[in-house]
């Protein structure tokens, strides 16, 4: 049986309280951004939980660091915010185990947030290149092997913590499906999952529509403005007119220009203007 670990970014942890508040039952890996540097294991109900606290900031360099300490067959990436079924792990490792060719595997989370409601899958099922990538990283579960291979690592300039707050996430799945690694889609839900406490959703408003310009600008160089024509004839329910959602895209590509975050970039136009 393949082994398994989750590998979860967490914040100021001072024990290993999150065991117990995210009902885990396996092996975890937490990447703990805090104020001093130190190397901590706990064991428990026959798993080993290792705590690498370290004054890092940024969620994609501390899910580096989680990825670095990994060991296991298969990893499922994580927030601290997920609470997980009993049996999870044994599902996780299932679905490997049903679908050989699976590098990638997403798995489905209840959540009560309707605006950022998970997509949910009837059957397993490959994915195919041509589709978008919809997906939370916390949904995620990895051969550890192939994406080792594949060289793929979390860009440090997006995620919370970071100078572009979001789409951490999408460049690193992108980074494995250009590495040619297999997709699949999971029916089984392992846990559910808060968006109360999101460090960078504030709705679909200016600082939104920003960070989504910033994205296809490096994540889709050669089709951008396709791409933002997409987006902002999809998404509906803002109080944005669909130019407004435009001109913050625009914005965003020239904010990914000049390195500045969304707050930068407002006092700079106000300065400019």
């Amino acid at each position: 049986m393949s082994s398994f670990e989750i590998l979860c970014v967490t914040m100021h942890q001072n024990d290993f309280a999150k065991i117990q508040e995210m009902n885990i039952h396996s092996d975890v890996v937490f990447a703990n951004q805090c104020d001093h540097t130190s190397y901590d294991e706990y064991e428990f109900e026959g798993y080993t939980a290792k705590m690498i606290s370290t004054e890092t900031r940024g969620v994609g360099i501390n899910r580096n660091l989680a990825l670095s300490y990994a060991s296991a067959d298969i990893c499922l990436l994580a927030d601290d915010d997920v609470n997980y079924h009993d049996d999870m792990a044994a599902r996780v490792v299932a679905e490997f185990e049903a679908h050989p060719k699976a590098d990638v595997i997403i798995f489905h989370l209840e959540t009560d947030d309707q605006i950022r409601k998970q997509p949910k899958y009837n059957e397993t099922k490959k994915w195919t290149r041509f589709k978008g990538l919809p997906w939370g990283t916390f949904r995620v579960a990895i051969k550890l092997e192939s994406v080792k291979k594949a060289n793929a690592w979390f860009t440090p300039l997006f995620g919370g913590g970071a100078i572009f707050p979001s789409g951490e996430d999408s460049m690193f799945l992108l980074s494995l499906r250009k590495a040619g690694l297999n997709f699949y889609v999971s029916k089984e839900t392992i846990g559910s999952v808060s968006f109360e406490t999101s460090t960078w959703f504030t709705g679909r408003d200016e600082k939104y529509f920003y960070a989504r310009g910033v994205f296809y600008k490096a994540a889709r160089p050669k089709t951008t403005y396709l791409w933002m024509l997409y987006f902002a004839l999809k998404i509906k329910k803002t109080e944005l007119t669909f130019s407004q959602k435009m001109r913050w895209m625009r914005y965003g590509i020239d904010g990914y220009r000049k390195m500045k975050s969304f707050e930068e970039y407002k006092n700079f136009r106000r300065v400019l203007f």
